[in-house]
């Protein structure tokens, strides 16, 4: 649920244009009253992942040294066992073709499956990748490219989600990153409105690029808090979390509506976050140019603006008012998506920002970077800096909050907060 990653060198890493839209649909499917709502752990050993969502590929390369293929055909199948495999996916007219050094194969779709040696799949796209586990290609009936599926152990899984989401140094901060990773990767298992797969494997759930092989403190981090998960009053949360906050996070109600979730209650974090580079930032564009898109998008002639702010500071309400007594309202997060929209995601970084005005230009100065509700990424960091452990980390961001391993849950079951 970020759509940065927090990087200790103090560079951006851009992963993926905003998701807003899939943001909205998977929050509002998280609201009570929804079916499901009680998660039997023996679900709990792996997760699905829809691959390359956001970009689908229509080729691919695989390449795995000790791999076992099946090919699906007319209800027909064929199963390769073979010390190495080399072949080709690729769609042709919309249908699926499987390529070898000496064979081409229409099919509907393959599995492959690695028990040890990790599956390398290379695309024009993204380039090298590394996954463990299954993996499923078929052709994507609804969009352009494949939809593949890959099906992982859960521990596999959120070592690779802390190294995408993540890229520090310090231990403690890894950890509260795994805790947080895995509470949430368990209530998607439960709650995902997609029925072929859990997550997307970017920012509109958690990024995951596979198995991350050259630095095994993800791993590390994974293995030290081993089904370890978040819960209030003896129920799964929902766990989120983003970039910097600027000094407070903010609750879910003011960023996202629906009902008030106790523990994800705005934090003040004494500045914890303020060695991030998104700590503080500046955001200047001409005043024309912000008149004339609101022109075009909403056929509104922009005079001056009126903002709200909830008691950590961020903006709750812009409310804009026009020239013929008229008026155009946003949440301060949908106020900040739209102008992203046009100028870019780095633009306004969060919705703890002042708007002051010249002449010609508006200026938008601010602290922080992401939604704000949450787990705070450079706050973790700073505190763990600070000496704080990650168990403390994460109850400070998630107030109220305890963590349990899923080994000592005796019924085998767990609801999730309503």
């Amino acid at each position: 649920m970020s759509q940065f990653k927090a990087t200790q060198n103090g560079l951006l890493a851009i992963l993926l244009p905003t998701a807003t839209a899939l943001l909205m649909l998977l929050w509002s499917s998280f609201l009570p009253g929804q079916p499901n709502d009680t998660l039997d752990l023996n679900r709990a050993d792996s997760v699905r992942i829809s691959l390359y969502s956001a970009e689908r590929p229509d080729s691919i390369h695989i390449s795995n040294l000790a791999a076992e293929l099946i090919l699906h055909l007319d209800n027909r199948t064929d199963t390769l066992s073979s010390a190495s495999v080399e072949a080709s996916v690729y769609l042709n007219g919309g249908r699926l073709m499987f390529q070898t050094s000496d064979t081409v194969t229409e099919v509907d779709s393959v599995h492959l499956y690695s028990d040890s040696l990790s599956t390398r799949l290379i695309t024009d796209e993204y380039g090298y990748r590394h996954y463990s586990g299954h993996l499923l290609f078929k052709p994507d009936q609804r969009k352009k490219g494949m939809f593949i599926v890959n099906t992982v152990d859960l521990e596999m899984y959120i070592a690779s989600v802390i190294g995408s989401e993540m890229d520090f140094d310090h231990p403690e901060a890894l950890k509260a990153q795994a805790v947080v990773s895995r509470t949430y990767a368990l209530w998607s298992v439960q709650r995902s409105p997609y029925r072929e797969f859990d997550l997307r494997d970017h920012e509109s759930n958690q990024v995951y690029f596979g198995n991350i092989q050259d630095k095994p403190r993800y791993a590390a981090a994974a293995e030290a808090t081993r089904g370890e998960i978040l819960t209030w009053s003896n129920q799964l949360i929902l766990a989120v979390f983003f970039s910097t906050c600027g000094g407070s996070t903010a609750d879910n109600v003011t960023v996202w509506g629906g009902e008030d979730h106790p523990y994800l209650a705005s934090q003040q974090d004494a500045r914890a976050c303020s060695i991030s580079p998104h700590y503080s930032w500046t955001y200047s564009m001409q005043r024309d140019d912000f008149r004339e898109n609101i022109k075009q998008y909403y056929g509104f002639e922009f005079a001056d603006k009126l903002i709200e702010r909830d008691l950590s500071g961020r903006v709750q309400t812009v409310m804009l008012t026009g020239l013929i007594d008229d008026t155009l309202s946003f949440t301060g997060n949908e106020f900040r998506l739209f102008i992203n929209r046009q100028a870019g995601p780095l633009a306004i970084r969060s919705t703890k920002y002042d708007w002051e005005s010249t002449n010609d230009r508006i200026i938008f100065k601010g602290n922080g970077l992401g939604h704000g509700v949450g787990l705070c990424q450079w706050g973790a960091l700073g505190l763990a800096q600070a000496g704080w452990v990650y168990k403390d980390i994460l109850t400070f961001y998630f107030s109220g909050t305890k963590i349990v391993s899923l080994d000592s849950i005796e019924s085998n079951t767990i609801r999730l907060y309503n």
